[in-house]
């Protein structure tokens, strides 16, 4: 069985901020890409930045990146799937034999741009580690945490 790598595109907001979503409490937040996707300083796991609590950093992507990723897969097996029986079809048809093979090519399903928008939230940058993060910040929230250290802003 071999693996196959796909990669995803995602165009940030006009200052280069992307939306993850905790896996906890549902929250929406941004980070920069520049910083997330930073190979010097690598990080295993973050931290929401609203409820505090961490897990691994793909546990964090969007349901619209998830989505796409189901979508690229999706589409990759049907075609793998079209080739095979394609190839099936040749093979049975180019015998002599009684029976005769036809398929309908299965259909790919349409995959969309992701572009992330700008929106109302607050850039916060902590001072442990320097990297920022956008969040609603309302007055009644106590705390922001930093999703790369998990200290509080």
């Amino acid at each position: 069985m071999s693996t196959e790598n796909f990669a995803i595109t995602i165009q940030g907001d006009s200052e280069g901020y992307v939306t993850f979503e905790c896996p906890y409490c549902d929250s929406e937040f941004k980070l920069q890409a520049g910083e997330y996707q930073n190979d010097d300083e690598s990080f295993k796991e973050l931290f929401c930045p609203y409820c505090g609590l961490a897990r691994e950093k793909n546990e964090f992507l969007s349901s619209d990146v998830i989505e796409q990723a189901q979508a690229i897969a999706y589409n990759h097996m049907v075609e793998e799937l079209n080739k095979s029986f394609k190839k099936m079809q040749r093979s049975v048809n180019r015998s002599k034999g009684l029976i005769k093979m036809d398929f309908k090519p299965l259909k790919k399903v349409t995959t969309k741009e992701l572009k992330d928008k700008d929106t109302t939230e607050i850039e916060f940058a902590c001072s442990c580690c320097g990297r920022r993060v956008k969040v609603l910040y309302c007055a009644r929230a106590a705390k922001i945490f930093c999703p790369y250290c998990g200290v509080d802003i």
